[in-house]
């Protein structure tokens, strides 16, 4: 049978099947895979039947069955993450069985994974040109502190910068390679279980001021066997519109064929906050002319305006008794359930985890209340919590030779509180941070009226009588069918849902709450109901054919749909009767519903060539259909093209010791990202106009859309090379990639003789540059039974640059600007060029006189730095003692090149007037010419306070001990492990505020950090026990 009647059949479903095939018969592969050495059962390995479709895992035994193997000579080829990779020919008898066994070398280092999951099904990592890092999460959740699939990204993957909120269950921003869009989302794309995941970051109905939910945090770490991350468009072609910004692939568990076995875990922890915060100070003076108390400013005291009397200092954060901030706990506890047979199998997992963060009601308001006899809410005392309850079931069946089937399924029962914070006037923050250098400031506004105690104007237990909460039910379903109907042809078909239940609360009782305005303690309840559904469908079928021993090609051709939708209502009562709990009760009700609907169908075709298995060559066409494209663009073209080569296994490679593998990789490839929902509509408002006496209907425009709009299309080339030396205990795997992305979203100002309310429009105008390098080297510099040392590190560097706005005008912001040839989200202001204390009183001024002036100010605006780091290295080290059952391993963190924005700094120096450089006269000059050049030198700038950001951060320590064999007979279990764990442990820094990775806006979804009046993140503590039975 040709090749190209292979495929007549596969597209007709008519042509019979081949003759000769059918003379040929079929028989059985079967072994058993060991490893070198210590003959132990390596379970789990993959075993292929070279040049076909047949393959499949072995058992715990290490023991494999693979049936409908051609009767001919065929190469068997086993890989497991560890080992090195091996192959064996074998010659299979027809209606017989072929035994053959495996020995597999432990290597001391893996670069790289050795099977990648790609849109065309697994392949080997080899045969692709692109970079994907792989994260063992099976491994990781058992030896570090990990919570969430954002701290299982954190520091374990080269290129990507996670930046999570402060508060428990918030979710964090994920930038891969840094951003290349200006006006769209620069995140990336989740796929679980080759289905898209729901991952809207900020999603809730009632904002907190700060971070907010992000649906990625709801998936259960300890059920993921796996994460990859594919990086820009050079690997995401295949994922189509929406992928440039890189995808993040998670595999959950499967059965393995065996016993059943059990795996029980618990852990508890403790929360604690080892952040420095800032004290807050007032001078305390008088007049030449007069003795009254009133209090001064150091550019005062300068001019002998004020004469200081004493100097004033307290912060609530560093009183025990007026502290918001205390120890908050974590527990969690699960079951996980494994096991089945070569026809059937299964896993199981249930668990629970609860967290409580580190605020808690200060000890002055809780006596407070009890005096008064009042009863403290939970939502009060402790407001920011998470429950959450997660079970998985997923099952794998071998229907039989030709048809595999599977079902996995999850669902998450979630209910988490937060507190208000950072930007909202009604949170937290702005009364920590905002108070003067005393405690007995004032009194809340509220009858009877009650102490500040050192806050601004009121207290935490007035902030936290608002409760702010969400409920989510959430079920990801997918079902998998793997139908082989020849050895060379695989039909691959999955179809899965994601499906959330969110409702969201916000409820402030009569007379509770803060005095923000005269009706804000009138009471308020808000309910908001979202159902969201994020369905897909793939169809892959891939061919094989080797016409020559040296030659293998497969051919895929295959369809994808998405279909996302969110329908939300939101019910709001404001002034409600005394006890009343619900937005129906209020005497001023409102509703609003919406609906967003994005819609993708592609269609694509791929073909892979191995010559020798050795030179790898891949191409690829994807086209898309998007339902967020203009009426008058229908599709939109991806290409891909990738080539890998292991140099190190042709003949003329020179044979060193000290130098055992190379691979060259090369990869061109294009992806998009949408634009929003609506961009390409015209839309219009409803109103009212008054004709005669009566109101009636009618609309004015809103928006004018774009009918020609298009997705911004990103293009990558990427380069690199994995090598491994000195008998393969030094690996090192190298990037370099450059992206240009065209047709990038700008808003075009709009002329007011359009006749709409809009003032811009949203046109395919722009383009952007980002590049960057990325290193992982792995080292096993000892490796001895008793005593053992590896390290490993990962480090990249990204730039970028907006090469044309278009022809638009640069556009300026506040503390940002969008100029042509310089990076994006870049900070700009009028640089502070110099400062001097010309009369040497310690204290710095502004004069109009040049002659007399101390603080220098440059007269335009200047680009000052990036907003997010653009140099990354991670460290770990590891450590095993007493023959490998214990083991000791930290990781560090470092991020630099970027500047972070202090604004908390900043709106306590020109707003709050309690801040070092304002009023205490042990300020470093640096500080006072900050605060001079934004109070009262004229250019009002904010230079000051865009900081060097770089930081050295002790991320993770972790202790793991493997208990004696014997130890876990005694409580009759096949193994226990116990786990000691710290995250977040120290930070080096000379960032002047909490923490230079404080950021209230990482789930507003855009790319300006600013740590504003934001509490800092916690340090965990724990310790986790796990049992194998």
């Amino acid at each position: 049978m040709t090749r190209w009647s292979k495929w007549l059949f596969l597209l007709t479903m008519a042509a019979p099947p081949s003759v000769a095939l059918a003379q040929q018969g079929t028989g059985v592969v079967t072994g058993r895979v060991t490893q070198s050495g210590s003959g132990q059962p390596i379970p789990a390995a993959q075993v292929q039947i070279v040049g076909t479709t047949l393959g499949g895992l072995t058992n715990d035994q290490g023991r494999f069955t693979i049936r409908a193997v051609p009767a001919r000579g065929v190469t068997v080829r086993v890989l497991r993450v560890g080992y090195g990779e091996q192959s064996r020919a074998v010659t299979v008898p027809a209606n017989g069985t072929a035994t053959v066994d495996f020995t597999l070398n432990v290597v001391s280092v893996t670069l790289t994974p050795v099977v990648v999951s790609t849109a065309t099904g697994e392949q080997r990592s080899v045969e692709i040109g692109n970079s994907v890092s792989q994260i063992n999460a099976a491994k990781v959740t058992e030896t570090e502190p990990i919570r969430s699939v954002e701290d299982l990204l954190n520091a374990h993957a080269a290129g990507v910068v996670v930046t999570t909120g402060t508060q428990t269950g918030t979710g964090s921003r994920i930038r891969i390679r840094g951003q290349s869009s200006l006006n769209l989302s620069n995140d990336p794309i989740y796929v679980i279980d080759g289905i898209r995941m729901t991952s809207n970051l900020g999603s809730n109905a009632f904002g907190t001021g700060g971070s907010n939910a992000s649906r990625t945090g709801d998936i259960n770490p300890d059920e993921i066997e796996s994460i990859e991350v594919v990086k820009g468009p050079s690997a995401a072609t295949l994922y189509g519109t929406d992928a440039a910004n890189g995808v993040v692939v998670i595999t959950t568990k499967k059965g393995r064929a065996g016993p059943a076995r059990w795996t029980v875990y618990g852990e508890s922890g403790l929360l604690t906050d080892q952040n420095t915060y800032p004290y807050n100070y007032t001078i305390a003076g008088h007049t030449a002319t007069s003795s009254a108390y009133r209090e001064c400013t150091l550019p005062q005291l300068s001019t002998k305006a004020c004469i200081m009397d004493s100097l004033r200092v307290y912060a609530a954060a560093h009183d025990p008794d007026a502290t918001p901030i205390g120890n908050g706990d974590r527990y969690q506890t699960g079951a996980q359930l494994s096991g089945g047979n070569e026809v059937l199998r299964y896993f199981l997992s249930g668990e629970r985890e609860g967290e409580t963060g580190t605020l808690t009601l200060p000890t002055f308001e809780r006596q407070r209340l009890d005096s008064l006899g009042l009863a403290i809410p939970d939502y009060t005392s402790r407001p920011n919590n998470l429950a959450k309850n997660t079970f998985r079931m997923n099952l794998n069946a071998t229907v039989n030779p030709k048809l595999d089937l599977s079902l996995q399924s999850g669902f998450i029962n979630l209910a988490q509180r937060y507190t208000l914070e950072s930007n909202a006037t009604a949170g937290l923050g702005s009364h920590l941070f905002g108070g003067p250098g005393y405690e007995g400031n004032c009194n809340v506004a509220v009858t009877p009226a009650t102490p500040c105690h050192g806050y601004r104007a009121w207290t935490p237990a007035y902030t936290w009588s608002e409760k702010v909460g969400q409920k989510v039910n959430r079920f990801i379903a997918s079902a998998d069918a793997n139908w082989r109907p020849f050895t060379w042809n695989l039909t691959h078909v999955t179809v899965g849902n994601d499906l959330t239940d969110r409702v969201d609360d916000d409820l402030r009782l009569r007379g509770q709450g803060p005095p923000l305005s005269a009706t804000y303690r009138d009471g308020y309840k808000g309910d908001g109901r979202a159902d969201i559904r994020n369905t897909t469908v793939n169809i892959t079928s891939s061919a094989t054919f080797t016409p020559k021993p040296w030659l293998n090609t497969r051919t895929s051709i295959g369809t994808n749909y998405v279909n996302f939708q969110q329908d939300q209502n939101i019910a709001e009562g404001q002034n409600l009767p005394p006890g009343a709990q619900t937005a129906t009760a209020g005497a001023n009700p409102t509703v609003t519903e919406a609906t967003t609907l994005q819609k993708t169908l592609g269609f694509f075709v791929e073909e892979a060539v191995a010559l020798n298995d050795r030179l790898f060559l891949t191409g690829a066409l994807r086209s898309d259909q998007n339902s967020a494209f203009g009426t008058n663009f229908q599709r939109v073209i991806y290409p891909k093209a990738s080539v890998s080569w292991l140099a190190s296994q042709e003949g003329f490679f020179p044979k060193a010791d000290w130098f055992n593998s190379l691979r060259l990789r090369f990869a061109y490839g294009a992806s998009g990202v949408q634009p929003g929902p609506n961009d390409a509509l015209r839309t219009f408002s409803a109103t009212a106009v008054r004709s005669g006496a009566t109101d009636i209907p009618a609309v004015t425009n809103n928006l004018l859309g774009n009918a020609d709009l298009k997705p911004e299309r990103s293009a990558e080339f990427e380069g690199g090379f994995e090598a491994k030396f000195f008998n393969n205990r030094l690996g090192l795997d190298f990037t370099a990639y450059q992206r240009k992305t065209r047709d990038a979203l700008i808003a075009a100002i709009v002329a007011p003789s359009a006749g709409t309310g809009a003032t811009t429009v949203r046109r395919n105008l722009g383009a952007i540059r980002n590049q960057g390098l990325e290193l992982l080297a792995n080292a096993q510099l000892v490796d001895q039974r008793v005593f053992g040392w590896d390290v490993s590190v990962n480090a990249s560097t990204n730039s970028n640059k907006l090469l044309s706005l278009g022809g638009t005008p640069r556009q300026i912001l506040t503390e940002r600007q969008v100029v042509e040839n310089y990076p994006l989200y870049g900070w700009w202001a009028r640089p502070i060029t110099s400062y001097i204390d010309k009369n040497g009183d310690g204290i710095l001024t502004y004069n109009a006189d040049p002659n007399l002036n101390e603080v220098f100010v440059g007269d335009t605006a200047e680009f000052r730095g990036y907003t997010q780091p653009r140099h990354l290295v991670t460290l770990t080290n590891g450590f095993e003692f007493l023959n490998r059952r214990l083991r000791l391993q930290s990781l560090l963190d470092y991020r630099g090149g970027y500047k972070a924005y202090n604004n908390t700094e900043r709106i306590r120096c020109v707003s709050r007037n309690n801040c070092a450089g304002l009023m205490n006269p042990g300020s470093s000059l640096e500080e006072q010419a900050a605060v001079v050049a934004t109070r009262d030198h004229p250019a009002k700038t904010l230079d000051g306070f865009f900081e060097d950001g770089t930081f050295l951060k002790l991320r993770e320590m972790t202790l793991s001990y493997t208990l004696p064999q014997a130890f876990a007979s005694r409580i009759r279990s096949r193994s226990a492990a116990l786990v000691l764990t710290g995250r977040n442990l120290a930070t080096w820094t000379k960032y002047r505020g909490v923490d230079p990775e404080n950021d209230y806006t990482v789930t507003g979804g855009g790319d300006a950090p600013s740590d504003f009046q934001t509490v800092g993140p916690a340090t965990y503590w724990i310790a986790r026990i796990s049992l194998g039975f």
